[in-house]
């Protein structure tokens, strides 16, 4: 790099120290309130609890309380250290992040660390860009690689990872401390900019044009701060919705959501455009209230009710959080009961709590939306899932506490990565089709069990805490995956070596049919070749395929027994000759099929006699020759196949729509669908395997254990009849849940 100007190196050393300060002090606060939190939620837990047991909570606060100064000390000196590096390069350093195999938790790290780079790009990427530009000049380059550029998104947004490398963290509090970082960056990155931009401007590195107040680039020159994010909050009501915005609902407290750490990402257009339509029409069958006074039965004129404010919805909701309301009771009792309007009705009942008449309020539209949207949410899972009583009860605790998110944050029916989106498709995953057979299942009920208690009794107005307890439900469920991904691989070898069987038993009975039909070939010949041979052939093509030296010898046994037959080419040498001949093959057939010693003589001299009886033309004693290969066991069954049967299928085959065939053979290793049992409940199936041999697929419950075994016309047929429904590939519970509510409203709305 070239020499630079003496005003560049004072500009190098002033951003070093300021971004260092900045940064410092920002990750400073975030480590304190990441210990508030901890501590808060530790002192809940708490309360009525043995003084001297360690709650995970307590662990984790102990942890960072211990690691703090390290972090922060690490965290200063790994961001001095990338202006050392800009400045004095060593030799060889890398110009990248390289690509490695990492732990999981590391994984973990590295992906909420590229989220945050995402929304910096996206909210700050015009003044990101033009530093860089700046940054560059001053060192003499054309450009900067983003690993070697101090101010890329890249090490802002990575800068909390380093730091924390070579420190243990827990999981909850590694979510935490992503989260608050995310928050306070984009929140205070105005603070780190700014300052920058104006002395960067003051030495004519960055135009002037386009510079908004405070030197914060705007694309089009504007005079708002670019990504500017409201501080999070732990309280409040959500912001009043305008009709005239692009969704219809009010932002709530503005989050955005993204894989899994709740950072920042946009929303699907498939997403937007699902929720947008739900509320079309829920609207096109909700009566129009007119806003004036209503009339009553006899004409007159009844009060104007006046709509519900938020902050009251949030009371009422928080009074009714403790216990399952009675509409979640009568709904779960009766399948055609709507949730959405008893729950209406039960939160008007519930306002007299705080004092309002259910006379003179009113839901009003916007939040009449977020409550109907969830009554038909849980009534989909309620009507759709597999949960036992147990996992019912436990999944009707829900309804109150999501009412509550889709009034505080309505984005969670728009963001597939929204948190309490999450946790409930992790809640539905831990119950569904759970019935608590084995410990590990009921193990699984309780953590889901211990999560709910959690979020009823401590959610407020924070949907922080659902990013939490999903996290620490998740955590639980992938160690329950690794047991069920290893039952999936124990089910998949077994129908492989059971197809691989089956086929072979097919090539072995093709054979055997090559060289029999047709042909006049005695009752001892055609029951040893239909039975003992056929199963060696069938074991020679299994074991060592039909290019084998083993299947050719087996072929060769039995063309040169048939060729003993009248006309045969062998049929002028005697009987007992060619039988010496081929008798250690003839014992080495039957005994791959358990028939030893004198049974295995009595079968060589029942084929030999049968053979003799043939050429003399004497059928009678030909007959009698196979009544001794009575002795001889049938070849070992092949084990049943778990398939449904299928009612109203044709003699032709199985009857489907042959638009669902494409739609099915789509269908990919680790996709799920839903099938219906005996009792025509729907279970959740995963496509577990797809066999190379006859192309049925195989799919299993949530425990790994196979189901079904069949091919796509049957899955066609099955699909025809209402037994089988696809799922959204890319989603859980809540976004299948969402597509089955579109389906459900056009057939009201029709």
């Amino acid at each position: 790099m070239s020499s630079r100007p003496p005003t560049y190196d004072e500009l190098l050393r002033y951003t070093r120290r300021s971004v260092v300060e900045q940064l410092s002090s920002l990750v400073h606060a975030v480590l304190g309130k990441a210990d508030d939190w901890m501590f808060d939620l530790a002192q809940k837990e708490g309360e009525g609890a043995d003084p001297f047991a360690r709650s995970p909570r307590l662990e984790a606060m102990t942890t960072l309380r211990s690691t703090r100064a390290t972090i922060e000390r690490q965290f200063a000196r790994q961001y001095e250290a990338l202006f050392d590096e800009l400045i004095e390069p060593k030799q060889g350093s890398a110009e990248g992040l390289h690509l490695s195999l990492v732990e999981e938790q590391e994984l973990e790290q590295q992906l909420a660390s590229d989220l945050i780079v995402e929304a910096l790009q996206r909210a700050h990427g015009h003044s990101l860009d033009a530093l860089a530009k700046a940054l560059a000049k001053i060192m003499g380059v054309e450009s900067l690689a983003p690993r070697q550029n101090p101010l890329s998104p890249l090490n802002f947004g990575h800068a909390l990872h380093r730091a924390v490398q070579g420190i243990e963290l827990p999981n909850m509090l590694q979510v935490v401390l992503y989260k608050y970082y995310e928050r306070e960056l984009l929140a205070r990155f105005n603070d780190v900019l700014d300052p920058l931009m104006q002395r960067f401007m003051a030495a004519g590195l960055v135009p002037r044009q386009g510079i908004g107040p405070g030197g914060s680039m705007r694309p089009g020159g504007g005079a708002a701060r670019p990504g500017s994010v409201p501080a999070p909050t732990n309280s409040g009501a959500a912001t009043p919705s305008s009709e005239g915005d692009a969704s219809g609902y009010g932002q709530g407290h503005g989050h955005g959501y993204g894989d899994g750490h709740g950072h920042a990402a946009p929303t699907s257009q498939e997403d937007a455009n699902v929720f947008s339509l739900l509320r079309e029409m829920l609207r096109a069958l909700r009566p129009q209230q007119s806003g004036g006074p209503a009339t009553g039965a006899v004409g007159q004129v009844l009060p104007e009710r006046r709509a519900l404010q938020t902050a009251e919805m949030l009371s009422v909701l928080s009074l009714m959080q403790t216990e399952v309301p009675p509409s979640v009771l009568e709904t779960m009792e009766r399948h055609e009961a709507s949730l959405s309007v008893l729950l209406k009705r039960d939160l008007l009942e519930s306002a007299r709590r705080i004092g309002l008449s259910p006379d003179q309020v009113r839901i009003s539209p916007d939040e009449e939306d977020a409550v109907d949207l969830v009554g038909m949410l849980f009534d989909v899972l309620f009507d759709e899932h597999d949960f036992e009583q147990r996992a019912r009860n436990l999944v009707s605790r829900l309804v109150v506490p999501y009412v509550k998110v889709a009034l505080l944050d309505r984005q969670m029916f728009m963001y597939r990565t929204h948190p309490a989106r999450r946790l409930l498709n992790a809640v539905t995953e831990a119950c569904e089709g759970n019935g608590g057979q084995s410990a590990h299942e009921r193990e699984m009920l309780g953590k889901a069990e211990q999560v709910v208690d959690t979020l009823v009794g401590d959610f407020n107005e924070d949907v922080a805490i659902f990013e939490t307890l999903e996290s620490e439900l998740r955590g639980f469920l992938e160690q329950h995956q690794k047991r069920v991904e290893l039952a999936e691989k124990r089910a998949a070898e077994a129908q492989r070596g059971q197809e691989r069987l089956e086929h072979a038993r097919v090539q072995a009975g093709g054979e055997v049919s090559n060289r029999v039909d047709g042909r006049k070939v005695p009752a001892a010949l055609r029951e040893f070749l239909a039975r003992s041979w056929s199963h060696h052939l069938s074991l020679a093509a299994l074991r060592e395929g039909t290019e084998s030296v083993a299947w050719s010898a087996a072929l060769s046994l039995a063309d040169k027994l048939l060729d003993l037959l009248p006309g045969g080419k062998a049929g002028g040498i005697s009987i007992p000759t060619a039988m010496q001949g081929l008798s250690a093959d003839l014992v080495a057939v039957l005994g791959s099929s358990g028939v030893h010693g004198d049974a295995a003589d009595a079968v060589i001299k029942a084929i030999a006699d049968g053979v003799e009886a043939q050429r003399r033309g004497d059928a009678v004693a030909a007959q009698q020759a196979a009544a001794v290969l009575r002795v001889a066991p049938e070849p070992p069954p092949l084990p049943p196949q778990p398939r449904l049967k299928i009612v109203g299928g044709t003699d032709a085959g199985p009857d489907f729509d042959p638009d669902d065939l494409a739609q099915l053979r789509d269908l990919k290793v680790g996709d799920w669908i839903s099938l219906a049992g005996e009792d025509e409940k729907l279970a959740p199936a995963k496509l577990a395997w797809i066999s190379p041999i006859s192309n049925r697929l195989m799919f299993v419950n949530r425990r790994g254990v196979r189901m079904l075994v069949a091919s796509v016309e049957e899955l066609g047929a099955l699909k025809k009849l209402g037994k089988l429904q696809l799922r959204d590939a890319q989603g859980g519970a809540f976004e299948d849940a969402l597509q089955r509510m579109v389906g459900r409203l056009k057939q009201d709305i029709a």
